[in-house]
């Protein structure tokens, strides 16, 4: 006859092993770079940015503090531990983007319309996402298969992945198709950044309300149509974040830091630059090289 000790041991085991079940794990599929490949591809694009967005400075209070969010964000990752780091664009825009390989720019508009420290949180979780379930670089070996003959296709391994794919014109720099995201990559890095948010202290279905404020902006600013479009809604996305959390044990959420309402203070009265603005400041940069 079972104990009540025993009894509330094998509870305590099935219930653990139902929300190991639950918990998303990362997809795999056909991709023709290796990790050290991604890892380059996504610093030589990450170069390419630099030269063609304007960022904001890596001492600057608002990038450490999004460099440590994000930090403790990727510590919670699953899957291959990429060398993530973090960048501040200072547009106007809201959007956000990951480069294969762990580097993530979010822009300063979103930073300005995350309504709390959670949201903020939603998008790095979600961007961190696609890094982990390898979207672009997927996306890419996909677009490669299809122009390239079977023979050739079989016999890229190593570095000749980059350097074909350039041949192709192939890249991540900013405005490629490749980080443009379909709709399963979007309902992929939703569930996986939902695990991520919760283990990081943050309330997951934050990450849903500011897609779903941004969904409801969309037809009123065109600040938002960029992120709508590189990020378009897989359909039920406030649904399904609170199905997976509902698979995972009841806790209590971190509240806003203190170092997130200093940051929001201080980006509440700065004008960053539009996608306009932008444009003509990198022809500028151009005639002057």
């Amino acid at each position: 006859m079972l104990t009540l000790r025993r009894l509330l041991i094998i509870s305590l085991f099935i219930l653990s092993w139902c929300t190991a079940q639950a918990r998303v794990q990362p997809t795999h599929g056909f991709d023709l770079f290796s990790s050290q490949e991604e890892v380059q591809a996504g610093q030589q694009a990450a170069a390419q940015v630099s030269q063609q967005l304007p960022l904001l400075p890596d001492d600057d209070p608002t990038t450490k503090y999004v460099q440590r969010l994000g930090q403790r964000l990727a510590e919670h990752a699953p899957g291959e531990k990429w060398p993530y780091n973090f960048h501040v664009v200072n547009q106007k825009e809201i959007n956000a983007f990951a480069l294969p390989g762990g580097v993530i720019f979010v822009n300063l508009g979103t930073i300005q319309a995350a309504d709390n420290e959670s949201q903020l949180a939603g998008v790095l979780a979600h961007e961190i996402s696609h890094v982990v379930q390898r979207h672009g670089t997927r996306a890419a070996s996909k677009q490669m298969a299809a122009q390239l003959p079977l023979a050739l296709l079989g016999g890229m391994m190593g570095n000749s992945t980059l350097s074909r794919a350039a041949q192709l014109g192939i890249s991540f720099g900013v405005g490629s198709y490749f980080l443009k995201n379909s709709r399963q990559a979007e309902s992929e890095a939703d569930l996986l950044g939902t695990d991520i948010m919760y283990d990081s202290g943050f309330d997951p279905h934050q990450m849903a309300v500011f897609f779903a404020k941004l969904q409801e902006q969309s037809g009123k600013q065109s600040a938002v149509a960029q992120f709508l479009s590189d990020h378009p809604d897989p359909g039920n996305r406030a649904g399904a974040v609170s199905q997976e959390v509902a698979t995972l044990p009841t806790k209590k959420y971190q509240k806003d830091s203190s170092e997130f309402l200093a940051v929001k203070k201080q980006v509440g009265g700065l004008q960053p630059m539009t996608a306009d603005q932008i444009a003509a400041w990198q022809k500028d940069r151009k005639s002057v090289v």
